[in-house]
C-alpha cells in the first residue's frame, strides 16, 4: 500500500515547553540521529556542561534551563531529527521546509546536512545569537475562525513603521511571517514599546501580543555580526545537494538535481539570519507546487499546527475557507 505524501514541515523556537520533556528519550531510535546526540553530549560533557539528554530526562520543567537559547535550540533539533524518522516510516516526504530555526533541521531532514553536522549548526548559531541584544514579540492578525482582519494588519504595519521612523535605539522589523501570526523583532527598546502600544487581541485562550523568552532580534539586520561570525566558523559546514525538495524561508525550492551547497550555505549563514523568514512562503509553496495528502508538523509540540491552518485557509487549498472545514479535512498531521 502507497504511503500518503507529505511535505515535512520543523519547527522552530517555542516548540520544546512543558509538555515536551521526555520527548528526545520517548522518541530515541538506534541509528545516525542517535550518534549525533551522543557526540552532542559527549561535548557537553567534555565541556563542563550538563548534557542534554539529562535536560530531556529532567524531573521537572525548568524554564531556566529548558528554554535557555542554546539548550532550546539543540533539543528542538534533536526532537525534531528523531521524530521526522518515525514519521517517515508512515509518510513519503516529498519536500522538507522549516520555520527560522526549523530551517536548520530541515538541511539536515532533507540530507543536505548528516545529523551531526546539523547539530553543529544548530549549537554553532544558537551559541551566537545569544550575544546579540534585543528581542521578539509574537502578535496575531486574525479572529476566533482564522480569518484575516485588515485593521489587525494595518495596527501591525503602523506600530512597525512609526518606531522605525522614532530613532535607531527603536529600530524593529518582521521578523517571522508565521501564517496569520506576525513574528516582530528589534532592540529592547523596541520591544518594549511594540508591547504598550500593539492591540490586545485574545484568540481562544492565547492573549496577544507577548514576548517570546529567550528569543534575541532574529531574522533582522541586528544579526549581522551573527552572520559574519557564522560565515567564518561554518566556512567547512560539509553541505550537499538534498536527497528530497528543499523549501527555504523565501518560499524558493532547492531540488534534489540542482541544488547548488554553496548557494545554501550562503543563504544559511546570510540572508536566513537577517532578513524577514517568510515560512508562510514556504507553506505556499509547499501546497502549490507538492499537492501532498497532508502538510505534516513535526515535532516537538504542535507549534506550527495553527499557523499552517491560517496559510491553508488564506489559500483556500482544497477549497477549504473555514476553520471547521480545515479540522475535518486532515489536510494537516502531526504524528
Amino acid at each position: 500500500m502507497n504511503k500518503p505524501t507529505a511535505v515535512l514541515l520543523c519547527p522552530g523556537r517555542g516548540s520544546y515547553a512543558r509538555d515536551e520533556l521526555g520527548f528526545l528519550a520517548r522518541t530515541l531510535r538506534p541509528g545516525p540521529v542517535a550518534d549525533a546526540l551522543r557526540t552532542c553530549d559527549d561535548a557537553r560533557r567534555s565541556q563542563g556542561r550538563e548534557t542534554l539528554s539529562a535536560i530531556d530526562g529532567a524531573e521537572k520543567f525548568r524554564p531556566g534551563l529548558h528554554l535557555d537559547g542554546e539548550n532550546a535550540a539543540e533539543l528542538i533539533y534533536f526532537g525534531t531529527m528523531l521524530h521526522q524518522q518515525q514519521l517517515r516510516e508512515r509518510y513519503e516526504i516529498v519536500a522538507v521546509a522549516g520555520n527560522s530555526l526549523g530551517w536548520y533541521t530541515a538541511l539536515a531532514a532533507s540530507g543536505a546536512l548528516d545529523a551531526t553536522g546539523g547539530w553543529r549548526l544548530v549549537a554553532t548559531m544558537a551559541a551566537l545569537q545569544k550575544e546579540v541584544a534585543g528581542g521578539q514579540v509574537l502578535t496575531t492578525t486574525v479572529d476566533d475562525e482564522w480569518r484575516p482582519d485588515d485593521s489587525l494588519r494595518r495596527a501591525v504595519r503602523d506600530a512597525v513603521g512609526a518606531l522605525r521612523a522614532r530613532d535607531d535605539a527603536h529600530f524593529c522589523d518582521f521578523s517571522i511571517r508565521l501564517g496569520g501570526h506576525e513574528v516582530l523583532a528589534g532592540t529592547e527598546a523596541a520591544v518594549t514599546a511594540l508591547l504598550a502600544t500593539l492591540p490586545q487581541v485574545k484568540v481562544g485562550e492565547r492573549e496577544f501580543p507577548f514576548r517570546l523568552a529567550g528569543h534575541g532580534p532574529f531574522h533582522t539586520p541586528l544579526c549581522q555580526p551573527t552572520a559574519d561570525r557564522a560565515r567564518e566558523r561554518l566556512a567547512d559546514l560539509p553541505i550537499a545537494p538534498p536527497a528530497c525538495h528543499l523549501i527555504d524561508g523565501f518560499g524558493n525550492v532547492h531540488s534534489p538535481w540542482s541544488a547548488d551547497p554553496q548557494e545554501l550555505w550562503r543563504y544559511t549563514t546570510g540572508a536566513q539570519v537577517t532578513t524577514t523568514f517568510d515560512f508562510s512562503a514556504s507553506v505556499r509553496t509547499a501546497m502549490r507546487e507538492f499537492q501532498p495528502d497532508v502538510l505534516l508538523c513535526a515535532g516537538p509540540g504542535a507549534s506550527l499546527r495553527a499557523p499552517v491552518g491560517h496559510c491553508v485557509l488564506r489559500e483556500g487549498w482544497r477549497g477549504i475557507t473555514t476553520r471547521q472545514q480545515l479540522f475535518d479535512s486532515g489536510c494537516i498531521a502531526t504524528g
